[in-house]
């Protein structure tokens, strides 16, 4: 999303170069500069009896493909805060977190967005299994099913295998609330 007024006075953004030669929105009646930072987001990698949790995107990107339950960290909440409430929100499972998989940066072409994303192994704590929110359809899967579907997104099959590397079961103290 590129912005078109100035957040502090409400003129209309000219784009320009700056000293450090990237093109940013600028604000030419107050000299505001608006800086495109990038987001963060928060998945799990959710292990039950050496099956992998699974959701169908229903939303953009990624949708109607398959990845680990996550998405962005909202401002008053912590990476692992928001790692559990997605997937609470998208799967109805309560979790535990383990270690970190791993870090990624990412750019989304759809919603001219960059990144990084942090991935946890998990363990369910509480629940059943339900689409919710933005998911259609929540599944585990053998590892095995895994390597035959298309996945939404690179560093969900990359964690995946690192996974899968060290056998990673979620086991660290961070509930879900």
């Amino acid at each position: 999303m590129r912005p078109n007024f100035c957040p502090q006075c409400g003129h209309a953004l000219d784009r320009r170069a700056l000293d450090d030669g990237r093109e940013r929105p600028v604000c030419p009646a107050c000299g505001f500069v608006f800086y495109l930072n990038p987001v963060i987001a928060a998945t799990v990698l959710v292990e039950r009896d050496g099956k992998i949790l699974l959701v169908l995107r229903g939303e953009n990107p990624g949708k109607g493909l398959w990845g680990l339950p996550g998405g962005f960290m909202e401002a008053d909440e912590t990476i692992e805060q928001a790692a559990a409430r997605e997937c609470l929100e998208e799967t109805g499972l309560k979790i535990a977190l383990g270690e970190t998989l791993g870090v990624w940066s990412f750019f989304h072409d759809l919603k001219n967005t960059s990144g990084v994303v942090i991935i946890y192994a998990a363990r369910v704590i509480d629940g059943e299994p339900r689409a919710a929110s933005d998911s259609l359809q929540v599944k585990f899967f053998a590892p095995a099913e895994i390597d035959a579907l298309t996945l939404a997104f690179s560093s969900h099959r990359q964690a995946i295998a690192k996974w899968k590397e060290k056998n990673v079961t979620g086991h660290k103290s961070h509930a879900s609330k």
